[in-house]
């Protein structure tokens, strides 16, 4: 229960990142379009850029998750019981896998969009 809810965190995370950098910069990639960029190459601008963002925060966010589960250990132990942290790479090599899973995914949808991208709407719209 707790994986699966761990799980639906990391992929809501990362595709609301890549969600949001389609909204911001929606008015960029639609100008670059105008100038003679084909759909892919502003694709792969947009989305080389999240594939960094990712691949990134993967070694912060296993550094963050070790300090995490170290505070907690010491802050729940007590005079009754103690329980230690139990340290297994496998895991993070789970969760980074299925980090880099919700990212697949999300480029896939994001460069689909960006192929729907609109480019009369998205320039005329106002700021």
């Amino acid at each position: 229960m707790v994986f699966g809810f761990a799980c639906l965190i990391a992929v809501a995370v990362v595709y609301s990142s890549g969600r949001i950098a389609l909204s911001e910069r929606a008015r960029e990639l639609a100008s670059l379009r105008v100038l003679g960029f084909t759909t892919d190459e502003v694709a792969r601008m947009l989305l080389g850029e999240q594939a960094l963002l990712t691949l990134m925060a993967l070694p912060a966010g296993a550094a963050i998750g070790a300090a995490l589960c170290y505070a907690m250990t010491v802050r729940f132990s007590s005079d009754l019981f103690r329980s230690p942290m139990v340290w297994v790479p496998a895991t993070y090599l789970l969760a980074a896998a299925i980090v880099v899973a919700a990212a697949g995914i999300t480029m896939l949808v994001i460069r689909g969009r960006v192929h729907r991208l609109d480019l009369v709407a998205v320039l005329k719209a106002r700021e």
